[in-house]
């Protein structure tokens, strides 16, 4: 049995969700929409899906920039990863480096068969999923 968890790609106005069963195939869910930067509703949504889920641990992209360093985009994610964290100290919050997923992601559409104008309700959950998978299989750059 392996662990479930939760994939989360934080964007501006979007959360990428995938969520892994307990043979540990990932999931891709729909993509949470919110009005750009309302990074609480994000939160909320976050945290009805881990009621939902019963999971204790999310894998939360951390955007760097290609040459490791951070910029506004990572950042954003470390605040949602410390709120998280000071409200519900009973979830485990792990960066996860998702430099250029959102390429892979792009590609495993792509793929798949998905027409270019279908790719963009897709990405960002499709994103989290490669994210997600990184978690699970220790692949990928960890971030505390």
């Amino acid at each position: 049995m392996k662990e479930k968890a939760i994939g989360l790609d934080l964007g501006t106005s979007s959360l990428g969700i995938a969520v892994s069963d307990a043979l540990g195939i990932v999931h891709p869910r729909k993509a949470f929409f919110f009005p750009s930067k309302a990074y609480r509703r994000a939160i909320a949504h976050f945290y009805a899906l881990v009621e939902e889920t019963g999971v204790k641990v999310a894998a939360l992209g951390l955007p760097l920039n290609m040459d490791g360093s951070e910029g506004p985009s990572a950042l954003r994610s470390r605040k949602f990863k410390e709120i998280v964290e000071k409200e519900r100290p009973d979830i485990a919050i792990v960066l996860v480096d998702e430099r250029l997923t959102t390429v892979e992601a792009y590609e495993n559409l792509r793929k798949g068969g998905m027409k270019a104008s279908k790719k963009d309700s897709y990405i960002d959950s499709e994103s989290a999923a490669i994210i997600l998978e990184s978690y699970l299989n220790g692949k990928g750059e960890s971030h505390a």
